[in-house]
């Protein structure tokens, strides 16, 4: 049975009509937010997404907000808006365009691959941008002997073991505090007790984490899994909101998290109350701007990125 909408969902729906507003809302966001969303998805199909904008006059982007800067490069002049201008990515914090620049004359001529969970400007020093699907991709693509790569020294890791190219961390300290709580031990005892489960990780997991786990790719991946896959029982090691997304979309299979304290606190900023406010205000403090040295690179390689199809490998199921 389909659930009833509340008030505000509902004001923000008709409101959303009336503003011509596309809204876009990431895999991690609370399952209000994706129940009156446009479009849900991982940081790639939200990225591709924010260039079909024919027909809107804006868009409402309901993530953290390194994503709604890329929305804002390929939105074709479409004013992008975030509810809460301070959701943060903590993971992108460990990455500086300066950080990268000492990397660069430390390591001349080596091609740089940044993690799309960067900011604008740590981006406009990078040769190439990946997603965590389309990391191996991107990487072998490139091919370079070697590749700068961060901030997230475990996706580093995971291409390291898909690949013979060379990685060398921009910085190994980056990490996703979300992904790290998993814990490799936990997901074994789930595995014990739920023996025709299939175990999927994210790659900003720990490499422990990734090495019990049956399958590990992107939040995309986990989808089209679960989706397609026989399976009825799923261990998922990421973000709660992925979790819940796909218990409600498959009510006949079981869906377990890893680790049901898993919440990224940035994502979470974003509420309803916050859409309704943006929708009804148009404030120009939550309109974002991305000068237009950062967008220009970043259009660059956001179509070099565009060229692969970004699905990522996946560890085959264990029989």
């Amino acid at each position: 049975m389909k659930k009833e909408l509340s008030e505000i969902q509902k004001k923000i729906i008709e409101l959303k009509k009336k503003r011509k507003a596309l809204i876009l809302a990431h895999n991690y966001q609370i399952m209000e937010i994706q129940e009156i969303a446009d479009f849900v998805g991982d940081s790639l199909q939200l990225a591709r997404k924010s260039a079909d904008v024919k027909g809107y006059d804006m868009i409402i982007f309901s993530g953290v907000n390194f994503m709604a800067e890329m929305a804002a490069v390929l939105s074709n002049g479409i004013p992008v808006y975030i509810p809460d201008n301070r959701a943060l990515c903590p993971l992108a914090a460990y990455v500086s365009a300066e950080k990268i620049r000492e990397m660069k004359k430390k390591y001349p001529g080596v091609p740089v691959v940044v993690y799309v969970n960067t900011t604008a400007e740590a981006k406009s020093e990078a040769d190439y941008i990946c997603t965590s699907g389309s990391a191996v991709e991107v990487v072998e693509l490139i091919g370079a002997d070697r590749v700068l790569f961060g901030p997230d020294a475990h996706l580093a890791e995971f291409v390291r073991a898909h690949t013979d190219v060379e990685i060398i961390d921009i910085e190994p300290r980056g990490h996703c505090y979300v992904h790290r709580q998993f814990d490799a031990a936990q997901i074994i005892l789930l595995k014990e007790e739920y023996p025709d489960a299939i175990a999927i990780a994210h790659p900003e997991c720990s490499k422990e984490v990734q090495e019990v786990s049956d399958m590990v790719g992107s939040t995309g991946m986990m989808v089209k899994t679960v989706a397609e896959s026989d399976y009825k029982t799923f261990i998922i090691a990421t973000e709660l909101g992925l979790v819940q997304q796909l218990q409600a979309q498959h009510p006949d299979k079981r869906i377990i998290p890893a680790y049901d304290g898993a919440v990224c606190q940035q994502m979470k900023k974003q509420t309803l109350e916050k859409i309704l406010y943006v929708l009804e205000n148009l404030p120009e403090e939550n309109l974002i701007k991305v000068p237009e040295e950062y967008a220009n690179h970043l259009k660059l390689i956001l179509d070099r990125m565009s060229k692969v199809k970004g699905q990522g490998p996946a560890r085959a199921v264990k029989h």
